[in-house]
């Protein structure tokens, strides 16, 4: 199925013949990338990962993320008991963290401020809600995207000084779509049209790290818990709908303390070494359950392409204090044979050229068009006689693709960020010196065993770390330097513990989209055509699939048709003593002349 419906792709041939334009080409002067300077952010200082310091913060972070040909304009703002309340314009390409600060304590109930939005060029319009609640989560934003049709979201802010974001994409010809929620499974399929020509490398997608912990299963005896050792909070079917196509899955083998030779089962592991002599950590997933998943995510979302690099690939002991058990040819087999019940696998590739040189439809019409979930070994299958590969079972040595995978070993967001966007920007896209490799971007930090312990890996994730992203990654990517994976612990999570479907938030899914759409698009010489988002005719869904306007707040809930009155957060009145964005102060409430 391609990204654009008959009726579409005939109106924008009609358009052409009636316009004389036939040309289809990319060229420099449609750019719209924009090189206008947007205030520096803030990362999360340390100490607010304290829940106690975290709770009595009155200092947090809307971000906006523009991944359109047009500039989003600030119109207008107003504030009620804010010291600070400082929103701007957002320029093409580009992401601005806007600045709030509470004049009241944590428990203020009255604090409330408003920024109204429009896309540039457009009759589209938003706005941004901070308000105050009493109970336990009582500072909230909502995002109200009614006015473009794409609903409305509350949300809570997951720490203290951090931040929630919004990520918007498309054009007014080709529609939009914002990170309020998923779009379809199989994003990459839709997308066929803008992507399927382009090199793998020219791609940019999610990645998760140590993907298969998303629970902790206690298979060998250690001192790995939820805290210091769990990295996702969905599984692998999951991850996969919330957009992730790179997954970083450590796999070994796990044998009763008495008896090397037995195998009982394979299971996803992360530990502090797997060859070392003791090993701290957990099991999470088995791999029968990463493969039943995959299946169930491939049979519903046909046509992506999913890669599954696989490490560790040795055995440990139920009390792992006697080092490894190296693999030999028969435990591979049996490994091998558990791979081959991965449906959608692509057999017998091409491997005289690098996977990343291939074009991006190579990969997705193999299986008759279902796709290619692509398994790469990068384990220690060292010994005499042991295989480390099966082409003819879809199975392949990480080597077969040139991967620069950049780890920074950083254990705070203010010093891993600028570290990965070094790797990246030195590494040009398209042309004549265009960078040859996958490139990995592990956004993520290494707390020490205390430190994730002590405030969990999953706070480091969802505070300073993941928000981090939409303003210190996008505004270090441009149309020639961006990554090609963006791996993250605990994708999706907006807020600790909140893992069911419906929690989820849908930022770097959207991100994915319009990096693909947006930014790669804009280099003519990674994408030939007229970027998507300039092209008259097309649209963004196929016909069938329905616009929603709805409303998900803060603890899941969602109303698919509210009334069209229903704005959560905003405010009725205008409170004497609310300051507007030009200075103005209010001697006397009045109504909200913007309801």
């Amino acid at each position: 199925m391609r990204t654009f419906g008959l009726l579409a792709v005939l109106a924008s041939c009609a358009w052409l013949l009636v316009s004389g334009q036939t040309d289809d080409v990319c060229k420099a002067q449609d750019r719209t990338y924009s090189t206008d300077a947007v205030p520096a952010g803030s990362y999360q200082p340390y100490d607010k990962l304290n829940p106690v310091v975290g709770m009595l913060s009155t200092k947090f972070y809307v971000t906006v993320v523009n991944l359109t040909p047009h500039r989003i304009k600030l119109e207008s703002t107003h504030s009620y008991q804010m010291d600070v309340f400082d929103f701007g314009d957002v320029p093409q390409g580009r992401a601005r963290q806007n600045a709030v600060k509470y004049r009241g304590s944590w428990s203020t109930k009255d604090d409330a401020g408003e920024a109204y939005y429009r896309i540039d060029g457009t009759d589209k319009k938003f706005a941004l809600r901070v308000k105050s609640y009493s109970g336990s989560d009582p500072r909230r934003v909502v995002f109200d995207l009614s006015g473009m049709g794409l609903g409305q979201r509350e949300y809570v802010f997951p720490g203290g000084d951090t931040a929630v974001s919004l990520v918007i994409t498309g054009s007014n010809r080709f529609g939009f779509q914002a990170s309020l929620r998923h779009g379809p499974g199989n994003w990459m399929r839709k997308m066929y049209d803008v992507i399927g020509d382009r090199l793998v490398r020219h791609l940019i997608m999610p990645g998760t790290h140590d993907a298969g912990m998303s629970k902790i299963t206690n298979k060998i005896t250690s001192i790995g818990s939820e805290q210091n050792t769990q990295n996702q909070g969905v599984n692998i079917y999951d991850q996969l709908r919330a957009g992730s196509r790179w997954f970083d899955l450590r796999i070994g083998s796990i044998h009763p303390n008495d008896n090397a030779a037995k195998n009982n089962g394979f299971w996803v592991m992360h530990v502090n070494d797997e060859l070392g002599t003791l090993a701290i950590g957990n099991t999470g997933e088995s791999l029968d359950e990463v493969i039943s998943e995959i299946n169930r995510f491939t049979s519903e979302n046909p046509g992506e392409i999913v890669f599954f690099t696989m490490r560790y690939l040795v055995g440990r002991y139920e009390l792992p204090d006697r080092g490894p058990i190296m693999w030999n040819a028969g435990v591979v087999n049996d490994f091998f044979s558990k791979l081959r019940a991965i449906n959608n696998r692509c057999l017998n590739l091409d491997t005289s050229t690098g996977f990343q040189n291939q074009k991006a439809s190579y990969f997705m019409d193999q299986n008759e068009g279902k796709g290619c979930v692509i398994m790469l070994l990068n384990g220690h299958l060292d010994g005499g006689g042991v295989p480390r590969e099966s082409p003819g079972d879809g199975i392949y040595d990480k080597g077969r693709m040139d991967i620069n995978d950049h780890w920074s070993d950083k254990m705070q967001a203010v010093d891993m960020a600028p570290d990965q966007v070094r790797n990246w920007r030195s590494a040009a896209r398209g042309g004549a010196s265009d960078y040859g490799n996958f490139m990995i971007a592990q956004w993520l930090v290494t707390p020490d065993a205390l430190a994730s312990t002590a405030y969990s890996l999953q706070n480091f994730a969802i505070q300073p770390t993941n928000p981090s992203l939409y303003w210190a990654g996008v505004n270090g990517m441009d149309p020639e330097h961006w990554p090609n994976v963006l791996l993250v612990d605990y994708i999706g999570v907006q807020q600790r513990g909140q893992w069911a479907w419906d929690r989820l938030s849908a930022e770097i899914y959207t991100l994915a989209v319009g990096m693909n759409l947006y930014m790669a698009s804009e280099n003519c010489d990674v994408n030939k055509r007229r970027p998507p988002l300039l092209r008259r005719g097309e649209v963004a869904v196929e016909e069938e699939e329905a616009p929603w306007n709805g409303i998900i707040f803060a603890n899941g809930t969602t109303l698919d048709n509210p009334p069209p009155t229903l704005h959560p957060g905003r405010a009725a009145m205008l409170r004497n003593g609310t300051v507007f964005g030009n200075g103005t102060v209010l001697e006397r409430s009045i109504p909200n002349p913007w309801l």
